[in-house]
């Protein structure tokens, strides 16, 4: 598709209409999707070639795409390139730059950039990207100073930034705070989505409290919210670490019946509970219910199997049964 677009660009060019800034911006986004770095640096230098004025709307895209990539490197050279060129990056700029900081782990140098940004707006966005990274880096308490000073700066949270809030108290196992702002963020008019009740049974579940995540899976109807295949996923696993295989084999028919669609995730995730809770003839009845459907296992599944084998013995799962389960080489 993106060689199609520089064939009809070529065109264009050889019939001597000359494309605009939104035609190449379009392409460059393009190119960039497909990390075809050197097609987008060429491109940038046609542009140049044909006396397009680059914005800073172009250069935001070529920032964005490789910070998402993980090169900070090359998106700083791009900003120092703007600079050179009289054009001030803008809040998206340092966003990009703030979220590929992150992405690399490197947090301090995310937290000075967002510290120091020049005579610019704070917006949400940029506020939810460095939450994010916070909390990422396991940094929850920086993470929860930061949301008050969102909001002592008057800048109202939207239901991405509680998610996000969510996500990271719970990944910190800060469970009873999550639910505390869960309350908040409904009193304040934000209503919470299906993104929402996952993020915070996937925390119930890591934290052991099963039940409790039973009871909000059992409440999304009359909320108006369908559970979401990572849901049933998550409640499914949990289960079977717990070694209710029944009450998981159960809600794996309500998961089918209520058009989700099975995976092999679901499937893995099932085998790992089973074999954490040495449940290897339960395990063995997945492996060939997979084998049917034609599932594959995931290297954690595998390891985990190999595992069990050493102690149990090789028979207890044949290693014909898992071979006809890995993906062909």
């Amino acid at each position: 598709m993106v060689d199609e677009a520089i064939q009809l660009l070529d065109k264009m060019i050889d019939k001597g209409i000359t494309p605009n800034i939104v035609t190449y911006s379009s392409l460059l986004q393009g190119l960039c999707n497909f990390g075809r770095w050197k097609d987008a640096i060429d491109l940038i230098n046609e542009m140049l070639d044909h006396k397009i004025y680059l914005d800073v709307i172009t250069f935001n895209i070529l920032v964005d795409a490789f910070c998402k990539e993980g090169k900070v490197k090359e998106a700083e050279g791009i900003v120092k390139i703007m600079m050179q060129r009289n054009i001030s990056p803008n809040v998206v700029t340092y966003t990009a730059l703030v979220d590929g900081y992150c992405l690399v782990g490197q947090i301090d140098k995310a937290r000075k950039l967002f510290d120091s940004m020049p005579g610019l707006d704070y917006d949400v966005v940029i506020y939810s990207t460095m939450l994010h990274g916070l909390f990422g880096a396991h940094r929850w308490d920086d993470g929860l100073k930061l949301f008050k000073d969102m909001q002592f700066q008057q800048l109202i949270p939207n239901l991405v930034t509680y998610n996000t809030l969510l996500n990271g108290l719970c990944m910190n196992k800060q469970i009873v705070e999550a639910f505390s702002f869960l309350h908040v963020m409904e009193d304040k008019g934000v209503h919470p989505d299906i993104t929402t009740y996952s993020i915070l049974i996937h925390g119930l579940c890591k934290d052991g409290k099963l039940e409790i995540a039973q009871n909000l899976f059992s409440s999304l109807p009359s909320k108006g919210l369908q559970p979401s295949a990572q849901i049933y996923t998550t409640i499914i696993g949990s289960l079977c670490q717990k070694g209710l295989v029944e009450e998981a084999k159960c809600l794996l028919i309500e998961m089918e019946e209520s058009g989700c669609v099975l995976d092999s995730v679901t499937f893995n995730v099932c085998i790992q509970g089973l074999l954490k809770r040495k449940l290897l003839d339960e395990a063995k009845t997945f492996l060939d219910e997979m084998y049917r459907r034609g599932f594959l296992l995931d290297s954690a599944t595998v390891s985990l199997l190999l595992d069990r084998l050493q102690y149990e013995g090789r028979d207890s799962i044949p290693l014909e049964t898992i071979s006809k389960l890995l993906p062909k080489i």
